[in-house]
C-alpha cells in the first residue's frame, strides 16, 4: 500500500512555504513603497532648502555690493566687524565712498561698534585714518587675503562677503553676496575676532608711528610734505606719527 501521509506532508510543507513567500514579498513592497515616499520627501526637502538659500543670498555686482553694505550699516544696532582692501577710492568712486564712511560715522555715534582690519600696507594709512577719524577701531594684519575675499559682518546675523574679478590685492570688490545667517556670521566672526587679538595685527596709531621711523630711516631728510603726498594723509597726521 501507499502512504499518504508522505505526499500530504510535503503539499502542506509546499503550502506553507508559498504563504511566506508571499508575506516577503508583502513586506519588500511595503518597504519599498516606504523607501519612495522617503526619496521623495528627501528630494523635496533639499529642493525647499536650495530655494531658501537661493532667498538668502543674492548676488549683486559692484554698484549693488556698496549699496547692500549701506543697507547693511543702516540696519546695525550692535557691532559692525569688517576686513577691507582699504585701497584709496578712484575718480569715480569718491562720492560713494565718502557717503560710506558719513554712515559708518553715523552708526559709531549711534553706540554701533566699528572695527576693521586691512592689510598691513602703507598705502592702506590712508583709509584707516577715515575709518578711525569716524569713530571705529582699525588693525593693519598682512595675512589676510584681501585678494581673495572680503567680508563685513552685522549683528551676528548678515554677512556680506566682497570678490575681486581675479586674484590681486589692489583688484577692487566686483561680485558680492549677502547671507542671512548667524550660522555664517558667527564663522566670520570667531574668523575675524581671531585676527583682530592676534600678535601679528597691529592698531592704526603703532603702524603710523612705524611708517614714520621706517620713511625716515629708509630715505633721512624726508619732508613732511612729502610723506603727507604719498601716503594721502593731513600733514597734521604725519606730525602726530612722528610725536608718538
Amino acid at each position: 500500500m501507499f502512504n499518504l501521509t508522505a505526499p500530504r506532508a510535503l503539499l502542506m510543507v509546499i503550502v506553507s512555504l508559498s504563504e511566506v513567500l508571499l508575506i516577503v514579498d508583502l513586506v519588500l513592497l511595503v518597504v519599498t513603497i516606504y523607501l519612495l515616499r522617503t526619496s521623495t520627501k528627501e528630494a523635496r526637502g533639499r529642493s525647499h532648502l536650495i530655494d531658501q538659500l537661493i532667498q538668502a543670498t543674492r548676488t549683486f555686482s559692484r554698484a549693488e555690493y556698496f549699496t547692500e553694505v549701506q543697507e547693511a550699516v543702516g540696519e546695525s544696532t550692535s557691532y559692525i566687524y569688517a576686513t577691507v582692501t582699504g585701497t584709496p577710492p578712484k575718480e569715480d568712486e569718491h562720492e560713494t565712498i565718502e557717503r560710506l564712511l558719513r554712515q559708518f560715522a553715523r552708526a559709531s555715534k549711534a553706540g554701533v561698534r566699528l572695527r576693521f582690519i586691512l592689510p598691513k600696507d602703507p598705502g592702506r594709512l590712508m583709509m584707516g585714518h577715515r575709518y578711525k577719524s569716524g569713530g571705529s577701531d582699525v588693525m593693519y594684519n598682512s595675512s589676510i587675503l584681501v585678494s581673495d575675499l572680503r567680508y563685513m559682518v552685522v549683528d551676528g546675523r548678515v554677512t556680506v562677503l566682497g570678490f575681486p574679478e581675479r586674484s590681486g590685492a589692489e583688484e577692487p570688490t566686483r561680485k558680492g553676496y549677502k547671507i542671512y545667517s548667524e550660522g555664517v556670521s558667527l564663522m566670520f566672526k570667531e574668523r575675524f575676532e581671531s585676527l583682530w587679538e592676534s600678535p601679528s595685527s597691529i592698531d592704526y596709531d603703532s603702524y603710523l608711528e612705524n611708517t614714520m621711523k621706517e620713511a625716515a630711516a629708509n630715505t633721512p631728510g624726508i619732508s613732511d610734505e612729502l610723506l603727507a603726498s604719498l601716503l594721502r594723509l593731513p600733514i597734521e597726521e604725519i606730525r602726530r606719527g612722528k610725536c608718538r
